[in-house]
């Protein structure tokens, strides 16, 4: 039997953490207040289901042991059989139509047949649809006295408010690494494994504070009645904790020998996700601590914000070492002047003000048109100083500049995006829109819900961070408002 069943928490004090659940749900155990309906929410791997398990098998057991389950009466062994029938557990991923609902209705109408009460564990109750939640709705509304309803959610906000405002909600935390130390330690007493600190934090961080995650990955690297770092290492190709401050120092001081670096890892059979992971948590660190040495950190917040942006996508990219690698490109593409203008407290915003194209505009004339494209060529040399005039963006031509004379014009970026990758629906999102650029976060005011959500997409923002680039605006963040 696996660890993380063998080793599953059977009553409250077995529960790791989650201090203020435990007491609350035993105190209204104690006192006869139980509720009709509970809703347990947090990320995955902090216990939500076992504390539902527990709970049920409490308010049913014949003789409770300080409000904690017996574990001997005829309850408890039933349900540890899984030969009770009065608390029946429902994985809402597999029954997410309004049948499904309906037929816990009818049944609930039953007396329970050998306890006080019926109840319902509804695991990843999110995925119920919008009919099964309406059906669910009305038992929540008048409850037989003898049901109740534990649901359990990894996803709160995708629960209707309806469904909410009827239950009584428990928010779990994740654990922290002495949680886990704890829990993992009584695991390797009771199996005689020994395990050195090292890897404990190791286990911990790699885990995301997840414990079924963490016991998981626990009994995977037992080797001979033993856990080695040391051993860790060598089978998992982890780097050590100079080359992960040599890679670091590469990214803060832009070499691009990190991507060599990088590729080298990926073809020595590296986890590069837990390697981004792990610089991205030493960046977090060391910005703390230069923070609380009064040091500006505004390159390293832009820095973790890209590493961050790439974690997420990768999970549901088709490549994950090129998602990772683009954000390390985006990092070592940013381009200095920013932060060496911010270090010189040079005051006030770069005077790149994207116009709307719905804008009236003045009548093109072969003189003006002159004037603007000098305009563009002076903005470009105060941004870019000794540039030379023949590298600087492509003057756009009259059809698409604006009045207004600035050189980074919306619907030139419209007009890239068409041209390049035909991607109509960004397009059309764009125009109407307020764009502005403030250092290097590019902020787009959108008009319609329908225009942010298009403008959200990660694809998209990858198309406008590249037509951006081939106009020579360093960017390092897109920001979609409504």
């Amino acid at each position: 039997m696996a660890l993380y069943l063998k080793y599953r928490p059977q009553t409250f004090s077995d529960l790791t953490g989650q201090t203020f659940i435990k007491t609350t749900l035993k105190a209204a155990i104690s006192e006869d207040k139980t509720v009709w309906a509970y809703i347990f929410t947090w990320p995955r791997g902090t216990g939500k289901t076992s504390t539902a398990r527990i709970f049920a098998k409490a308010i049913n057991c014949e003789n409770p042991q300080e409000w904690d389950p017996c574990g001997v009466c005829d309850t408890c062994i039933a349900f540890s059989n899984n030969s009770l029938i009065d608390i029946i557990e429902i994985d809402a991923a597999s029954h997410t139509w309004v049948d499904n609902i309906r037929e816990i209705i009818e049944k609930a109408q039953f007396q329970p047949t050998h306890t006080k009460y019926k109840i319902y564990i509804i695991d990843e109750v999110h995925m119920l649809s919008k009919w099964a939640f309406n059906a669910l709705l009305k038992i929540l509304e008048e409850p037989p006295e003898h049901i109740k309803f534990i649901l359990a959610t990894t996803d709160i906000h995708k629960v209707p408010d309806t469904i909410l405002s009827r239950c009584q909600r428990y928010d779990f935390k994740n654990f922290s690494e002495e949680d886990l130390r704890e829990r993992l330690s009584y695991i390797a007493s009771e199996e005689g494994i020994e395990v050195d600190e090292a890897s404990y934090h190791y286990i911990a961080e790699s885990s995301e504070w997840a414990m079924r995650n963490a016991v998981s990955l626990f009994e995977q690297l037992i080797t001979h009645k033993k856990i080695s770092y040391e051993y860790i290492k060598e089978t998992l190709w982890i780097l050590t904790k100079q080359e992960q401050n040599d890679f670091l120092e590469k990214l803060l001081h832009k070499d691009s020998t990190a991507l060599d670096d990088f590729e080298g890892y990926k073809n020595e059979g590296k986890n590069l996700k837990n390697f981004i992971k792990t610089i991205t948590q030493l960046l977090q660190r060391n910005s703390i601590d230069e923070l609380k040495k009064g040091k500006d950190i505004s390159r390293n917040i832009d820095m973790l914000d890209i590493l961050h942006a790439a974690l997420q996508q990768s999970k549901h990219s088709f490549d994950e070492s090129l998602t990772l690698k683009i954000s390390l490109l985006k990092i070592l593409n940013t381009v200095d002047y920013l932060w060496e203008r911010h270090e010189e407290k040079i005051a006030g915003k770069i005077p790149l003000v994207v116009t709307n194209i719905d804008a009236k505009k003045e009548e093109k004339t072969p003189n003006n048109i002159s004037n603007s494209a000098d305009t563009i060529v002076e903005a470009a040399k105060d941004i870019f100083w000794n540039v030379n005039e023949t590298t600087l963006p492509k003057t756009p031509s009259p059809k698409t500049h604006t009045s207004t004379g600035s050189w980074f014009d919306i619907e030139w970026l419209i007009l890239e995006m068409k041209k390049k990758w035909a991607k109509a629906a960004a397009s059309m999102s764009l125009r109407g829109s307020h764009v502005s650029l403030e250092w290097d976060i590019l902020s787009v005011q959108t008009k319609t819900q329908i225009a942010e959500q298009t403008l959200k997409k990660t694809e998209n923002q990858e198309f406008m961070f590249q037509a951006a680039t081939e106009m020579w605006i360093p960017l390092s963040r897109i920001q979609i408002l409504n």
